[in-house]
This record gives C-alpha cells, structure tokens and sequence, in this order.
C-alpha cells in the first residue's frame, strides 16, 4: 500500500512538472514564517478577547512557526489561472496535539494542521476588455482593512470601465445545511461594490457599500444567538438572528511630493434582530429585557494617516475613531462593528507582535466601546538590508468602560494607556529576513476592567516582544 501510494504521488509530481510544457505555466510560491515569544510579562493577555491581567506576572517565552505554500497555474495567455494555497499554522515548539486538532509540536511530531488557505479560479471575461476578470472560490477578499479584509468564500470580479476601476461581488459566510421541509433555508449572504478613481495626479480615492443579510428560522428565543461586548465582531455572533447590515464608505490616499495622506470613513446602520444582549460582568442579563430583542446598528469610523519621507526617513501621525455604544441597556447598537479584520497597529493590545497567533484583539476597537487612537511612528532604512522604526502610542475607548470592582462599587473609564513600540528587520539574504520587535504598555485605568484584582485603578503593565526568522519565495 505504501509503495502503490508512493507511484500515484510520483506520476502527479510528473504531471505537474509537465504542465508548463501543456498548457500553463506552474508557480511555487512560500512563505515559511518562524516565530518566537521573546519574552512577554503577562502571558495570560494573549486570550483573544478572554483575557485577563493577574496580578504581578505570568511569563512565558515560546517557538512557533507558520508556513504557507501556494500553487499559481496561469495558461500561456494569461487568461485563466487557479490558486491553490495551503498552510501549516501556529505549531509551537512542544506543544502536545491530539488527532483532528490544528496543534501539536511535542513528541513524535505533530497532530493534523494542514489549513487550505486559498482555492480559486480567476479568469478574463471571454467577450469583455482585459481588464475584466471573475474570481471564484475560497479566496482573500478585501472591502476595506478596518471593516473585513480576509479569506471567504464567493465570486468576485474586477473590471475597468474608462477611467474607474469597479469590483463587485457576492460573498456567503455562512450555509445553512437545513433538510427538512418544514424549516426555511436560511444563509448568510453578503454583496459588495466599489469603484476606485483617480480624481487628480497624486491622488486614488474610491467609494464602496457593503450589505449583509440572513434570517433565522427559530422560533425559540433560548435558542437564539447572543451578543456580547467581548465577541463584538459580526463573525462572532453566531447564526440565529436576523440581519440586515450595510455600509457606506470611502478610502484613498494622497501624496505631494514629500508628504502624503490617507484615509477612511464610514457609516455602519440596519438592525440585528431576535437576538440576545447579555453582560453578566455588570449585572445585565438575560432577564433584564434583552432576550428575543431587536437592536438598531447606527456606528461610523474614520481614519487617517498624514506623513513625511525625508530620505530614508519615514514619519507617520496615525489617527482613528471608532464609536462605542454608550448604553449596555437599550436596543441600540452605536458601536463600530467589523466583520472579519487583522489589525497589527498595536503590539500590546493587537496582532503588532510577530506570534501573531497570540494576541489581545484583532479589531480596531476594544469591546463594544470603540477606539481613540493615536499613534506616531518613526521608520528609518539605514542600509539595503536594515531597517528600524519606533512609535508611541495613547489609546482610549471612545465611550467609558462601565464594571463592578471587587468591593461591589460601580467603574467607568475609558483611558487605556500609554505603548512605546519598537522594531528592528534586516535582511541575511534577499529572501531571508530576520526581525525583533517590542512594546511595553503603561496601562492607565481603563485596563482594570480585565484584571483579576479589579479596584478601580491599573496595578499592571505589558511587555511583549517577539522575532522572527521569514524564508518567502
């Protein structure tokens, strides 16, 4: 049997060598990321929205690594092409796995951790321009990096008409596997468009709108999903509601000689109903009213970045706000809500360290409060292969935190602190990058909402550094 299966892989290792001299030309491209956990202060931070602050210490230094593989077969003409990629994620150096789980690095190797990552076909229209092509299946899928910009299933296009550039789309999160006759078939769906332009020399701007929308079929309001400040993320919430989301937005950037500008704004309304609010961290529950609700979304965002290139000298003043619900107890949601995003601004607070896998949050807000931020960061490219930067960071939710410390009084704040950020990346070989990072966050009083000794005020800072070892390809 062994042997037999050897053959079969041999004959499609042929095959696939062979394939440029038939039809396409094959291309092999990887991404082998090792990381590592230099030191962090507060191990039991890197929770994913689950965290929690001891009190003194909880340190942990650790080894992973992530590798991706992606397989480009374009034909001769470049029409068609399909994309096949895989990865084998966050395996950390002796951590045990079991069969069927995406873990294990200790003895005798790992467990299952193959992830397929890409899988689509892309395609030019047959009667259509050059410019105007279909993308379908498991592929990334971007509507803007503070609202949803990861891998989804769907049909996307891109096609130039004159001076704009327009995408539009179909996107389906979730299907909803019913059978039986008496139950409706209730999806998740999602439509996109957007048409960039270029209004002036220098200048890329774009306008887009986003709708979601799904219905439950159940008629039992216990059964149905629930929302919470914690899992405030539209991918987090669950099936059984009924919703209707959109977004208007527009994005660009500028740049003027030596200076340059970018941006976002954008306005999130509709409504999430026949779902649950509870907070049992303030006494909200499901008994408060909130069971079997319908809550009205009313949120916006906006962004900016203005900076300088001076040389080899980079300086960029980052600003964003996004709005926090003011109020846990009525039906309305205010606060800025994304769909599916990785943020990296941060390396205390988001996905900013290298072990990106461990990290506080991946959204541009904190719970359901939102964000203030701001941020300045240097990046200074000393040679070809070095390149340092350091940043300072102040970040605040844009409504209070409100909790109950452990003496039973009533909390509100919504200061989270001061970060200092800083970072080193320098090339061993073209292709070979070894880079260290490291942020310590002075955390004001807002913080004491996630410690385990809640008094009212922050008793605990973090530190966090990583490395990393990058092979791309």
């Amino acid at each position: 049997m062994v042997r037999r299966t050897g053959l079969v892989l041999a004959f499609l290792a042929m095959v696939l060598m062979a394939v440029p001299a038939l039809a396409a030309d094959v291309k092999i491209k990887g991404d082998f990321n090792n990381r590592f956990m230099v030191y962090t202060n507060h191990n039991d931070w890197l929770a994913s929205e689950k965290a929690v602050l001891h009190d003194g210490t909880v340190d942990e230094t650790w080894g992973e690594a992530k590798y991706r593989m992606w397989f480009d077969a374009t034909t001769n003409d470049g029409k068609v092409k399909g994309v096949w990629a895989f990865e084998i994620g966050g395996l950390e150096y002796g951590k045990p796995g079991s069969l069927g789980k995406s873990v294990g690095g200790s003895y005798s190797g790992d467990a299952i951790n193959v992830e397929t990552r890409w899988l689509y076909t892309d395609f030019q229209l047959p009667w259509a321009c050059e410019k105007a092509r279909v993308r379908m299946g498991l592929q990334p899928f971007k509507v803007n990096s503070y609202l949803w910009n990861e891998t989804i299933m769907g049909v996307t296009s891109d096609i130039a008409a004159g001076p704009v550039d327009i995408n539009l789309a179909w996107v389906r999160p979730y299907r909803d596997p019913v059978k039986d006759d008496d139950s409706d078939v209730e999806d998740l769906d999602a439509l996109y468009a957007r048409a960039n332009f270029k209004p002036a020399d220098g200048v890329k701007a774009g306008v887009f709108a986003l709708y979601m929308w799904g219905d439950s079929d159940r008629d039992n309001p216990a059964t149905f999903s629930t929302v919470t400040s914690q899992n405030y993320q539209v991918k987090k919430f669950g099936n059984n509601y009924d919703l209707s989301l959109y977004v208007f937005g527009t994005d660009g950037k500028a740049n003027y000689d030596n200076i340059f500008v970018n941006w976002d704004l954008m306005y999130e309304g509709g409504s999430i109903d026949d779902a649950n609010f509870s907070e049992s961290y303030n006494g909200w529950a499901y008994n408060d009213g909130r069971m079997n609700d319908d809550f009205d979304v009313s949120a916006w965002f906006a962004h900016v970045d203005i900076g300088m290139k001076i040389d080899q000298l980079k300086l960029t003043y980052t600003f964003w706000y996004a709005s926090g619900d003011d109020d846990g107890g009525d039906s309305d949601f205010d606060g800025w809500m994304a769909v599916d995003i990785d943020r990296a601004d941060s390396i205390c607070l988001m996905e900013g360290g290298y072990t990106d896998d461990d990290y506080y949050t991946e959204k541009d807000y904190m719970l359901d409060k939102g964000m203030i931020f701001n941020k300045l960061a240097l990046d200074y490219k000393a040679s070809k292969k070095l390149m340092v930067g350091a940043a300072v960071l102040y970040m605040m939710t844009a409504e209070d935190i409100e909790y109950i410390d452990n003496d039973g009084k009533k909390q509100k704040d919504d200061s989270l602190g001061w970060e200092l950020d800083a970072y080193l990346k320098y090339k061993l070989y073209d292709n070979l990058e070894f880079a260290v990072n490291a942020g310590y966050m002075f955390c004001d009083d807002a913080m004491d909402f996630w410690e385990v000794d809640k008094d009212g005020s922050s008793d605990e800072d973090i530190f966090i550094s990583t490395a990393r070892v990058r092979y791309k390809f």
